[in-house]
């Protein structure tokens, strides 16, 4: 069987090479394919080493760094360009893991460059950094090929959270038929973090837990888990959704659990009001999820972080609601009222605690096997980037005109008090 083609411009950079190669480590080894790796960088490199540091630093088998290739190019340079595409075989794809105003240059680029057959444009996130970019970088993709040919990635997609509430709600009748605002009372959608910036603060200042995780990521997963059951689109979940005036709230740490105030970290300008803590509640305006509250949170350097995805259902008569809880790890909680065999009248809470089945893929390992197989079940629809930009775009104003206070909390706490 022939290689496949992944052509990563950016391929040396830190993206590339903590969770993309892996994952395509991941996706050779489980379903036995030969994957070739050509990365693209302005700076040369031993690409077979690194690639197979990448692998080893993952605890990943290594198949692929002896065919692993590098080309040295500036892909703002149509010459340089024309070098990188002619690497590429018929069904490559073509992984942008570049900042979007690269990706534009390029793209624009390509116009003047012969693309081979069924060339796949995979799309990195931040997919523009407003709607209008995000409209942009769509117009001009479509200039060189079409929708049919364009994945736009977001391994949250793949995360175990969003796949096994998928799986409960599509294989079981009694979590299917309770889908929807009559049963659901609210649904928060959690991504905090321990970690604090990790040398990541030139992109993180100038981008915030609000267009980081937010925009990015969380409300994708809100959207594609409210139509699992296959009554609705994420473009039309999306597309009804606004946020609940008065609920965005944003905050920054300050020192402590070891690790110093926000405004202290190395690259970190403190008059651009970064939030590294933010969240807010939605509401869905479609007939099966008018009433219910949507919550979106996440936030950096969190003590005891939550990652999870709840569903919390309507309470029954004056008891605690039952509620679902999917961690974005291989596990599951399911928390329930029970009455007392010696007097019915009383009842206990019990917790159904289970892992799940053990993904042999990691997120990228499943973004990796959806873009080598064509399968676009797990990408980000086309028009729903533009809209996330959309729904933010008041919360965005109010933080950049300090509508909306900047509160504070100390790092390694669970954020400031009467939050949640």
């Amino acid at each position: 069987m022939e290689a496949q083609t992944i052509i990563i411009l950016g391929g040396a950079g830190d993206l590339a090479k903590r969770l993309l190669i892996p994952g395509l480590g991941e996706y050779s080894v489980l379903c036995d394919r030969q994957v070739r790796i050509i990365g693209v960088g302005r700076d040369e490199v031993d690409y077979p080493a690194f690639v197979a540091e990448s692998l080893r630093e993952a605890g990943v088998e290594d198949r692929l760094s002896t065919a692993a290739d590098f080309v040295t190019a500036d892909v703002t340079d149509v010459d340089d360009l024309r070098r990188v595409i002619d690497a590429a075989d018929d069904g490559a794809v073509l992984y942008f893991a570049l900042p979007p105003a690269v990706s534009v240059q390029a793209i624009e680029l390509l116009d003047d460059v012969d693309l081979p057959a069924d060339l796949t444009f995979a799309m990195e996130k931040p997919y523009g950094e407003t709607a209008g970019e995000a409209d942009d970088l769509d117009t001009r993709l479509l200039t060189v090929t079409d929708e049919g040919h364009i994945f736009r990635v977001d391994h949250f997609l793949c995360e175990a959270a969003v796949t096994t509430l998928t799986g409960l709600v599509r294989g079981n009748a009694p979590l299917r038929a309770s889908w929807s605002s009559e049963c659901v009372e609210a649904i928060d959608i959690v991504f905090d973090e321990e970690l604090a910036l990790e040398g990541r603060a030139e992109f993180y200042d100038s981008t915030g837990a609000l267009r980081d995780m937010i925009q990015s990521h969380l409300l994708q997963v809100l959207a594609h888990i409210l139509c699992v059951d296959g009554r609705a689109e994420p473009a039309g979940v999306l597309a009804a959704t606004t946020v609940v005036e008065g609920s965005a709230r944003r905050a920054r740490y300050t020192a402590g659990g070891g690790l110093p105030s926000y405004v202290d970290e190395d690259g970190v300008d403190a008059s651009r009001g970064t939030e590294t803590l933010a969240q807010l509640d939605l509401e869905v305006d479609l007939p099966r999820w008018r009433g219910t509250r949507m919550r979106l949170r996440s936030g950096k350097a969190i003590g005891s972080p939550e990652q999870a995805v709840t569903v919390h259902y309507r309470a029954a008569e004056d008891l605690a609601p039952a509620r679902l809880v999917l961690p974005f790890a291989d596990e599951m909680r399911l928390e329930l009222n029970v009455p007392d065999p010696g007097d019915r009248r009383d009842k206990e809470r019990i917790t159904l605690h289970s892992g799940t089945v053990p993904s042999r893929l990691s997120p990228y390992g499943r973004v990796a096997r959806a873009l080598l197989t064509d399968d676009h079940s797990v990408e980000v629809p086309a028009g729903t980037p533009q809209r996330a930009w959309e729904i933010l775009r008041p919360v965005l104003d109010a933080f950049e005109t300090n509508e909306i206070p900047l509160e504070e909390y100390p790092a390694g706490s669970s954020g400031p008090e009467g939050w949640r």
